[in-house]
C-alpha cells in the first residue's frame, strides 16, 4: 500500500482545486464542505449555485475516467460546462480535465473529450496542452475542423486567460515552473481571502519559463502603464545567489531546493497540527513499522538534518510527510494554506517559512501592496 495514495489526495484534492472558499472533505459519516477561512462545517444549501456546479461536473469528470472501458472508445461529451462558474473557475475546470488526461495517459488512445464552449479562460486554460485540439463552429455549418493549438496561442494563452486582469483587480502574473508550485500558490491566494493577488502562469521547465519571463516584459510593456509581475524559480540548491529584476518583471529564487521543502518549516507543521519535535517522534514510528519501505532512508535523513534538509531535493517524500502526521491534505494544500496566512508581523518573529521562501519574496509578492503599490 502506498501511504501517499489516498482518495482525499487523488480524488478529492482534485474537487477542491475548483473550489475558492471551501473545501470537501470526508466528515464522520458523509462528506461534508467546509470553510477555508474558519473551519466550521457548511450546509450544503449555504454554498453557492458556482460552487454546487463545479462540485457536480467534477464528480462527471472523475466518474468518466474512474469508470473507463479499455475495451471501448470512451466518449465524454460536456456541452458549455462553464456556463454558470465564474471565470476563474472556468479556468480552473481546464486545469482539472488535463490533469485528468495526463492521469490516465496510459489509456488517451481509448479517450475522448468533446467540449463546446464560448469561454476564453477555459480555452486558454485548455490550450496549453499537447492532448487539445480546437476549432470554431460557423452558422449554419454542421462541420468543425479542429487542430492542435499553435505555440502562438500556448504562449499567450496563460496571460489572456485569467479574467481578473492586472487592470482590473490588480493581479499579476507569477510565472513558475511546475504545476505543484501552481497548485501551491493557487491554494494560497485562496486561503488568503483574496489578499494574494497573484495569478500563476505555467512554465513546463526553467527553459521555458525564462521564455516566458522574456515574453511577460514584452507584453506587459504594451498592455499596462504601470505594469508589473513576478517569476520564481526554485532554489535548485543554489544559495545566496539572487536573480536579476527585469522590471516590470521581479525575479525571485526559492531561499530552498524546492516550493516542497517548506513542508517541514514550523508553519506548515502547525497546519497539520504538529511540531519538529512532534513529526521526528512520528517518524520513528513510522520507520519503525515499514521498516522495508523505499523512503526510509530519506526521512531518516530529513529527521537528522540540522537544517530539516533546506537545500536537498526531497520530492520523493512530500507527500509521506503529510501522512507520517495522519494528515489528509495534499502536501500542496498544506503549504498553501500556510503561506495564505502569513502576516506581516511574521516578519518579526524569525519565521522559518518566511526564511525557506525568501524574505524579499515573500514581502514583494505577497505584501506588494504596501511594498509595491501599482
Amino acid at each position: 500500500m502506498d501511504p501517499t495514495r489516498s482518495f482525499a489526495v487523488d480524488r478529492l484534492g482534485k474537487v477542491n482545486q475548483l473550489l475558492t472558499n471551501i473545501e470537501l472533505v470526508m466528515g464522520n459519516a458523509d462528506f461534508e464542505f467546509r470553510s477555508l477561512a474558519s473551519g466550521e462545517t457548511i450546509n450544503p444549501e449555504a454554498i453557492s449555485s458556482g460552487e454546487s456546479e463545479a462540485v457536480a461536473l467534477a464528480a462527471e469528470i472523475l466518474y468518466f475516467f474512474d469508470t473507463i472501458d479499455p475495451e471501448k472508445f470512451n466518449v465524454l461529451l460536456l456541452d458549455e460546462p462553464d456556463v454558470h462558474l465564474h471565470p476563474d473557475l472556468q479556468a480552473r475546470l481546464g486545469k482539472l480535465i488535463i490533469a485528468m488526461l495526463e492521469e490516465f495517459v496510459d489509456k488517451s488512445e481509448n479517450i475522448a473529450i468533446c467540449l463546446s464552449t464560448h469561454s476564453a479562460p477555459l480555452v486558454c486554460s485548455l490550450a496549453d496542452s499537447k492532448y487539445v485540439s480546437i476549432g470554431t463552429k460557423s452558422f449554419e455549418v454542421n462541420t468543425v475542423e479542429l487542430k492542435p493549438t499553435s505555440d502562438q496561442l500556448r504562449k499567450i494563452a496563460p496571460f489572456f486567460g485569467h479574467p481578473l486582469s492586472l487592470s482590473l483587480n490588480e493581479d499579476a502574473a507569477l510565472i513558475l515552473e511546475g504545476e505543484d508550485d501552481e497548485r501551491v500558490w493557487q491554494q494560497a491566494a485562496r486561503t488568503s481571502q483574496g489578499r494574494i493577488k497573484v495569478f500563476p502562469v505555467l512554465a513546463g521547465n526553467v527553459d521555458q519559463q525564462g521564455e516566458l519571463e522574456r515574453f511577460c516584459v514584452d507584453l506587459l510593456a504594451t498592455l499596462y502603464d504601470s505594469a508589473i509581475a513576478f517569476s520564481l524559480r526554485d532554489g535548485d540548491g543554489v544559495v545566496d545567489e539572487p536573480l536579476e529584476h527585469n522590471l516590470p518583471l521581479m525575479r525571485y529564487r526559492l531561499d530552498c531546493y524546492a516550493i516542497e521543502n517548506v513542508l517541514l518549516t514550523d508553519p506548515c507543521l502547525a497546519v497539520m497540527n504538529a511540531s519538529w519535535d512532534g513529526f521526528v517522534e512520528k517518524a520513528a514510528a513510522w520507520i519503525a513499522a515499514n521498516p522495508g519501505h523505499a523512503d526510509i532512508g530519506m526521512l531518516q535523513q530529513a529527521t537528522a538534518s540540522g537544517d530539516r534538509l533546506r537545500h536537498t531535493k526531497i520530492k520523493e517524500i512530500r507527500q509521506l510527510i503529510c501522512a507520517v502526521l495522519d494528515c489528509k491534505k495534499p502536501w500542496e494544500v498544506v503549504v498553501g494554506q500556510a503561506i495564505g496566512t502569513l502576516t506581516k508581523n511574521d516578519f518579526t518573529n524569525s519565521n522559518m517559512l518566511i526564511a525557506f521562501l525568501g524574505a524579499e519574496m515573500v514581502s514583494n509578492i505577497i505584501f506588494r501592496k504596501d511594498e509595491c503599490p501599482l
